[in-house]
């Protein structure tokens, strides 16, 4: 259970992992009653933090920034859920912060919720990493300095900035009937809203925009394009608010689809 008072920064209440912490938001401030918590991890790997409120009948709306002396991000929701969770890569052994409030600041008994953060397995798998700069290389910020992407691949990438935007260029050879396009991002925790948009390599006109997948509480593009003959594709990845950060990672897997 919480300890109170943890309604400010100066009061952040270390937890345990592996285990849910529960609470209420109590109190009549104009913010309602924010909870400043934090954890240690002792491995890197791939974190998740969850909060469940609606799936255990409370009325809190909640929502968390998790955040870094380096980043932070806002998370308000999951599939399917108002529940909120992120599932994020880290190469950091350390404290990580999060501030858990109840989006309206209502505040009550019956505004309850629970947290978890805990250690899990990738949910993802990729077959290369995009070509950022981070390492020193030359970033892939524009269409002239796309990653070249091999048909049939997988990406793993991040946008990690404010209106960042990811550049890759695919050959697509004769004998193929169709491209798919299909991303993996928010289906599997990641606070990334991700959105493409396809262009004719030849000519940089737009062939197409995809924005969701083919399912209701789908985020992640799902798209196909047909095509008669071989043709090169640049594709732009970027968040659909044009919202970034260091924890907002996406897949991106282009395959072709042979001819009959």
């Amino acid at each position: 259970m919480e300890v109170e008072p943890n309604n400010t920064f100066d009061q952040t209440e270390p937890i345990t992992m592996e285990s849910w912490w529960c609470g209420t938001f109590l109190g009549d401030g104009a913010l309602g009653d924010p909870e400043f918590l934090n954890f240690t991890t002792a491995e890197s790997g791939w974190l998740s933090v969850a909060v469940e409120a609606s799936a255990r009948g409370s009325e809190a709306d909640a929502q968390f920034i998790f955040y870094t002396d380096q980043d932070s991000i806002l998370v308000y929701d999951s599939v399917a859920s108002t529940d909120p969770q992120i599932v994020i890569p880290t190469d950091t052994i350390g404290t990580f912060n999060v501030a858990v409030a109840e989006t309206g600041y209502l505040t009550g008994d019956a505004y309850t919720w629970a947290l978890m953060a805990s250690l899990v397995k990738p949910p993802v798998t990729w077959t290369f990493d995009e070509t950022d700069g981070a390492d020193g290389t030359l970033d892939n910020d524009d269409y002239t300095r796309a990653n070249e992407f091999p048909l049939g691949g997988t990406v793993f990438g991040k946008i990690q900035k404010t209106a960042d935007k990811d550049w890759f260029h695919v050959s697509v050879p004769d004998g193929m009937q169709a491209v798919d396009f299909t991303v993996e991002a928010f289906g599997s925790g990641s606070p990334a809203d991700i959105q493409l948009k396809i262009y004719d390599a030849a000519s940089h006109t737009l062939k197409k925009s995809c924005y969701h997948g083919t399912v209701d509480y789908d985020l992640d593009p799902d798209c196909e394009l047909k095509v008669s003959a071989a043709i090169d594709y640049d594709i732009q990845v970027s968040d659909e608010f044009d919202v970034g950060s260091t924890f907002s990672w996406y897949t991106l897997a282009i395959v072709g689809v042979p001819a009959d």
